[in-house]
């Protein structure tokens, strides 16, 4: 008996551009049949975004737009390239790519919490400047450089 290889789960994102000449029945259709294509891969989709129509980069079989969707999923690795497949030939589907997803960061720990915590700060009138945080960080580092090449004239000189 062979042993059996555990499954490795990733979060992936799905985008895929549908045909523009599809009406909205259609449009749900194509969507619901790729969502069975991918569920049908052993994967669990936890997100479907449709953008809407919008304009391709560059014409494709003689079209000029599109239906782009998002579709994030979790599946296993080894059945991406399988659904990959079923998707270039599809009819509805004109393009498509598969990417992992990129981790999302913690919606506490965003650069908004540190912005609204100094606006407290410079409201209480503790001198934190709340804009220009960049700019004071670029002129403390002009002041050491500067610093810097004093030093080294001075030692120049003595020598």
């Amino acid at each position: 008996m062979g042993k059996e290889v555990p499954r490795v789960l990733r979060e992936y994102e799905l985008m895929y551009v549908v045909r523009p000449d599809l009406d909205e029945d259609g449009l749900r259709g194509a969507v619901e049949a790729v969502q069975v294509l991918v569920e049908g891969q052993g994967a669990e989709v936890t997100a479907t975004t449709p953008w809407g129509k919008r304009r391709l980069a560059y014409e494709i079989a003689g079209l000029r737009d599109g239906h782009y969707v998002i579709v994030e999923f979790r599946g296993d690795g080894s059945r991406v390239k399988d659904l990959e497949r079923a998707l270039r030939i599809s009819d509805h589907v004109i393009r498509h790519m598969i990417t992992i997803a990129a981790p999302k960061p913690p919606e506490s720990e965003g650069k908004d919490g540190r912005r609204a915590e100094r606006g407290a700060a410079a409201a209480e009138g503790d001198g934190v400047e709340v804009s220009g945080e960049i700019d004071a960080e670029e002129a403390e580092i002009e002041d050491l450089e500067l610093a810097a090449a004093g030093d080294e004239d001075e030692t120049r000189g003595e020598h």
